[in-house]
């Protein structure tokens, strides 16, 4: 294996600038908790790697006009331990202190889990029900991605190869919103899930029927997993058991997915109808608490 070259630019724009001139044979990397297993395997064989660890003001969170914005370079371990988002956004602290252990949150990063796209793992899922966006920064300037078009497939995202991920931007829940993620496992505490459920639920005034219902699923396909039109279709109703599995079917019935040594495709569907709606009456419960 011939040696790779190691730059750790001190400014955003050195950074894009490393990148552009580069091109696609250099990686982008923070913890490096993902990039060193891959480079270590065999599976990725980068000329150059740009580490962003020193780039100023990507380490922050903070609490905008409606939103909270994570910088890029902030860990799970700050995002779990977070007091702002432990208040506004529970959901998304207690998402990643479910990932892995604490030796990997210290050090994986927010913008490392959503650049790299593995399928299996727990915060983009949440992130995509969130309705979050992201702030990319290349040599034209920074734009912003929803996530909703992220994601294109394995290990595969909107990102342009002189681009790098430099933020990503949640709206606050409205007030009365519950929220839950459902992480099944099916080997090791500590691993990545079989079947991952995020549902948001808020009533309307009535206290019984749906003002709003929002629902995406992890690691059961190349990409997470959101229906618009399933969730509307709950709007105005009773939040009975029955819509519950309802909503839980629709979701099993059309995503696609995929074999792995943690389920067969028809496992994870199955999954999927158990976990969805557990999620959904567990946000239930929280939002009729608040």
């Amino acid at each position: 294996m011939s040696a790779i070259a190691i730059h750790r630019p001190t400014s955003l724009e050195e950074a894009v600038g490393l990148l552009d001139e580069m091109g696609e044979e250099a990686m982008v990397v923070a913890g490096s908790t993902a990039v060193a297993i891959m480079v270590t395997q065999g599976l990725i064989a980068p000329t150059a790697l740009i580490g962003i660890d020193r780039l100023p003001g990507l380490s922050e969170i903070r609490h905008l006009d409606g939103a909270i914005e994570i910088g890029a370079l902030v860990t799970h371990r700050a995002v779990e331990r977070s007091p702002i988002l432990r208040e506004r956004i529970p959901v998304l602290a207690e998402t990643f202190a479910r990932v892995a252990n604490a030796r990997v949150r210290n050090a994986a990063t927010v913008g490392g889990v959503l650049a790299e796209a593995d399928y299996a793992s727990d915060p983009p899922a949440v992130l995509l029900a969130l309705d979050a966006s992201l702030v990319a920064t290349g040599p034209e300037g920074a734009r912003t991605i929803p996530l909703t078009r992220f994601f294109k497939g394995f290990y595969e995202t909107d990102l342009a190869p002189n681009e790098i991920l430099t933020a990503v931007r949640i709206p606050v829940p409205p007030a009365g919103t519950g929220a839950v993620y459902e992480k099944y496992v099916t080997r090791s505490s500590e691993d990545r899930p079989c079947v991952g459920a995020i549902a948001m639920v808020r009533f309307s005034d009535d206290g019984a029927t749906v003002a709003e219902l929002r629902a995406a699923v992890a690691a059961a396909a190349e990409t997470p997993q959101r229906f618009a039109e399933v969730e509307s279709a709950a709007i105005g109703r009773d939040l009975t058991d029955a819509l519950a599995r309802e909503v839980a079917d629709a979701y099993a019935d059309r995503i696609d997915t995929l074999d792995d040594l943690r389920g067969s495709a028809a496992y994870r569907t199955k999954m999927i109808r158990v976990w969805v709606r557990r999620a959904i009456e567990g946000a239930a419960d929280r939002a009729r608490s608040r």
